[in-house]
């Protein structure tokens, strides 16, 4: 870095980290730098981040609600930006996260991988390559203008995991490691909770996947238990319910 390229403080000027004109702001990569750029101060002292960008969230797909702080902001919207600004950080400097435009790719404290994209417009996580995959279809269709429009996700609230389908769960999870799941993908679905603020809910997610323990008890209790239903229907009920009958299930 050159000594023009920072101001009287020693940090580089937000305005000559972001690339207004090129970056494409729909991918966490670009978002996090905007978030970085006005917390130089903070990580070089190794504080919280609390200082929140002046404009640019504008160009972001973020909550429009959100991107300039006024003063008669309600406690929910000061919290919102607060509960960004903690994720953002805990992002950036966790060593078993990454991002790559679109993607967060999380390394499990005990070797499993796990993936998904993120979507701001629609606040939800889907599975990896898919936001690509849209935005790739709708140029082809429109153009490179910008669209508004609701996105028709195909996975959401997925993440992608390295164990593959039918995996066997982990040794290391207590009381289901080393049981084998018969309706598993490569992916799972793992969805907020209403009450909670999407930036709060991906911070979940992500300790979630950084723990690599609980994450794999949630899914494969719920192959036991549908593996337990399945057979409990091929006991019971051979042939298949009839329709008549569904009810009493």
């Amino acid at each position: 870095m050159n000594e023009s390229d920072q101001n009287s403080t020693g940090y580089t000027p937000p305005e000559e980290m972001i690339d207004h004109n090129h970056a494409n702001f729909s991918q966490i990569e670009n978002v996090m730098t905007i978030f970085v750029a006005y917390n130089q101060a903070n990580i070089q002292q190794g504080i919280p981040w609390d200082t929140w960008p002046e404009w640019e969230l504008c160009l972001t797909a973020m909550n429009p609600e959100i991107h300039f702080e006024n003063d008669d902001d309600s406690d929910e919207t000061k919290a919102l930006r607060a509960h960004w600004l903690s994720v953002m950080q805990f992002i950036h400097d966790n060593e078993f996260i990454k991002v790559d435009e679109y993607t967060i790719e999380v390394q499990g404290q005990h070797g499993a991988e796990f993936s998904f994209d993120i979507s701001f417009e629609s606040e939800v996580w889907i599975g990896p390559g898919e936001l690509l995959g849209y935005v790739q279809e709708i140029q082809d269709k429109y153009g490179s203008r910008f669209i508004q429009r609701s996105i028709p996700y195909n996975s959401p609230s997925c993440i992608e995991h390295s164990l593959g389908a039918l995996w066997v769960c982990p040794d290391h999870v207590p009381e289901l490691g080393g049981t084998q799941t018969y309706f598993t993908e490569s992916w799972m679905c793992l969805s907020k909770s209403e009450d909670d603020t999407f930036p709060s809910a991906l911070y979940s997610l992500l300790c979630l996947c950084i723990d690599d323990t609980e994450i794999w008890a949630y899914a494969c209790q719920r192959d036991v238990d549908a593996l337990e239903r399945a057979q409990w229907m091929e006991e019971n009920w051979p042939g298949g319910i009839p329709d008549q009958d569904w009810e009493y299930q």
